[in-house]
């Protein structure tokens, strides 16, 4: 986005910029002072650890074209001449994002669920590159922050955006779809993750509907055959309703699907309505195939071929550490699968991770999964249940809530002694170390605000020194 200017953004936003000041230009917006180019515009966000206010005056001297920032906000050295003074800085980059909108020409895909929403983006993405010029919301931007960021970052010559929407409660979706006005939305699934933010489930289905519900009737909703619920949605859009999934009445379908024993990854043979061909998935796991399968029927909305689509899933880069499979010094295969945690995804990695293990024992290293509000104790004891039932030889968990797991585990059955119950990372390292063997299959799976990923990456170094045993 180029070419604005302050006095624009003052208007957009309803607020106020010294005269002389107004017809400086900006290129692009940002809201990380470590990232702000010359001639950006510095937006200043308050957030729960950092207040951006703080690196205004940092910003400018830096050669910032001018800063959003709110009125009567302490900023050093007050520099009048290239504020843009409102009551809102969040509500003002949306407004700016909205106005932008309004002007670009490209077609924006929404993408929203319980899981999968970050892998389906990076998908998305790939697949429509092999036809089109694309721009895609950043890591898991999918906030009234970093949504509008993504919108900002399209210009005149951008055919497609691709913005992950996620929501905290009911109205977040449609405030995002209000700004966006997305011509495509997908819908990964409906499960049980951040419960804790809705309270129930009719609420949960009822915020996932609001993407369908905002699509307009010459768009299309691409909505997954397999789950019931988002299958429903088809009934609440006035958009052509285009389903995937490995049903045979799915438009786009996967049909024999085999996992890799060495890998863990996935091959399939996609079909579409307009063909078929052979893809082969360069991420773990059987999960990752409805992802593929929806971000292929994004393509095939847009015209995107099944050979096209093919290349793209099988160069796609996945964000984070999803499924990050390799093989440490001691001659262990490390899954690492620390990013996030829920319900559906901890399923899905403890089958991969059984079936990559194949004849080989196989440990699973858990931790908390977050937001999962009342239903929390009951889902993570149905986890132990699982693992024990899939043939998982040794559980290590870590933190107060994994203790559930650990406990629904013996109870289904697994001996204490293949039980290690660890209070910290430390611990859940020297459980590892002491467990595993040369042949072994590791996986290490939990929400990321229990710290594995550390676990993984000491594993994976097999530099770590753990402090003292337990």
């Amino acid at each position: 986005m180029s070419g604005r200017t302050l006095g624009e953004v003052a208007a957009v936003t309803g607020g106020s910029v010294d005269a002389e000041a107004a017809a400086i230009e900006y290129g692009s917006v940002s809201i990380d002072s470590r990232n702000t180019r010359p001639g950006d515009l510095f937006v200043a966000i308050r957030g729960e650890r950092s207040d951006g206010h703080r690196f205004v005056r940092e910003t400018l001297d830096a050669g910032a074209a001018g800063a959003l920032v709110q009125k009567g906000a302490p900023i050093d050295g007050r520099p009048e001449d290239r504020l843009v003074e409102v009551d809102d800085t969040r509500a003002a980059l949306l407004e700016l994002a909205r106005a932008a909108r309004s002007t670009l020409p490209a077609a924006v895909v929404g993408i929203t669920g319980s899981t999968g929403k970050t892998c389906t983006k990076d998908m998305t993405t790939a697949v429509l590159k092999q036809r089109f010029k694309v721009v895609a919301s950043r890591a898991s931007f999918n906030n009234e922050v970093g949504l509008p960021l993504t919108i900002l970052e399209a210009g005149d010559d951008t055919d497609v955006i691709v913005c992950e929407m996620g929501s905290r409660g009911p109205g977040h979706i449609r405030l995002l779809c209000d700004v966006a006005r997305p011509h495509v939305g997908v819908v990964t699934n409906v499960g049980v993750a951040h419960m804790e933010l809705f309270g129930s489930p009719e609420v949960l289905r009822a915020a996932k509907r609001e993407l369908p519900e905002a699509l307009p009737h010459d768009g299309a909703a691409v909505l997954n055959a397999d789950d019931p619920v988002v299958k429903g949605y088809a009934s609440h859009t006035n958009a052509k309703p285009v389903f995937f999934g490995r049903s045979d009445d799915a438009e786009v379908r996967a049909e024999r699907i085999e996992l890799s024993r060495q890998t863990g990854k996935a091959t399939f043979r996609l079909v579409t309505p307009s063909g078929s061909a052979p893809v082969a998935l360069p991420v773990p796991g059987e999960h990752m195939v409805p992802n593929a399968l929806a971000a292929a029927a994004v393509g095939a909305v847009l015209g995107v071929t099944a050979d096209e689509t093919a290349k793209g899933l099988a160069g796609a880069h996945v964000s984070g550490s999803r499924m990050d499979v390799f093989k440490t010094r001691d001659g262990m295969t490390v899954v690492d699968d620390s990013y996030n945690a829920n319900p559906t995804s901890m399923s899905a990695a403890l089958r991969a991770a059984r079936w990559m293990a194949g004849d080989g024992r196989c440990i699973a290293v858990l931790g908390t999964m977050a937001e999962l509000g009342p239903i929390s104790m009951e889902e993570h004891e149905r986890i132990g249940e699982l693992l024990v039932r899939l043939g998982i030889d040794d559980l290590v968990t870590v933190g107060e809530e994994a203790r559930l797991i650990a406990a629904g585990a013996e109870r289904e059955g697994l001996e204490p002694q293949h039980i290690q119950v660890c209070d910290d990372v430390s611990q859940a390292l020297w459980a590892v170390r002491s467990l595993a063997r040369p042949g072994d299959l590791v996986l290490v799976k939990a929400s990321r605000a229990a710290g594995l990923e550390r676990l993984a990456e000491a594993l994976r170094s097999d530099q770590a020194a753990v402090e003292s045993a337990p």
